[in-house]
């Protein structure tokens, strides 16, 4: 993203995620807040309060996501949010122990709403396999094969490493590009 009279740097283009993200975030808030009579209701069902989130809360969070450069820090604020919702949806639980009402746990969250942890859902998709037989013929390849294959013929042994690093990565990439097929 250019401002004008702004030299175009990453730093600066972080930046400017990091603000775009904590703009989704309060506007979902915000959406939250108007829907919270419902989320908190117990006329509806959990599964009736998780749709109204999937349809109305997500997508304000989720708008123009498809151009964030999210970081480490980033993605914990989307997942602390989205913990928040469902916390408020699932509501709180009664601790026989202690007496006392209190807040649920992300693992009970996730088992109670049957909610895939990101790191459950980046490993599904980075490293899925095939489970079934191949169909003869030539195999079909996954799209991660193909950038390993580039990878290795260019000599890089830790990738998701290096591409933690965005000038690296961007001149890895660059290179790759250059590569003549055989």
């Amino acid at each position: 993203m250019e401002l004008l009279g702004e030299e175009d740097n990453t730093d600066t283009r972080s930046l400017a995620f990091e603000k775009e993200i904590g703009v989704r975030i309060i506007k979902a808030e915000r959406a939250t807040f108007a829907l919270n009579k419902f989320l908190k209701s117990k006329v509806f069902s959990k599964k009736t309060k998780a749709r109204i989130y999937t349809a109305i809360i997500r997508p304000t969070l989720t708008y123009g996501c498809e151009a964030w450069a999210t970081t480490i820090n980033t993605e914990r604020k989307l997942r602390t949010f989205e913990n928040k919702i469902w916390r408020v949806i699932c509501g709180p639980m009664y601790d026989n122990e202690k007496g006392t009402w209190r807040r649920k746990y992300n693992k009970e969250l996730q088992e109670e709403m049957e909610i895939a942890s990101v790191d459950d859902i980046r490993r599904v998709v980075l490293e899925w396999k095939p489970t079934r037989k191949r169909p003869r013929g030539r195999p079909r390849k996954r799209w991660l094969d193909v950038v390993e294959e580039d990878l290795y013929r260019m000599g890089v042994q830790d990738w998701r490493v290096l591409a933690q690093d965005r000038d690296k990565w961007r001149d890895l990439v660059m290179a790759v590009k250059t590569l003549k097929e055989y």
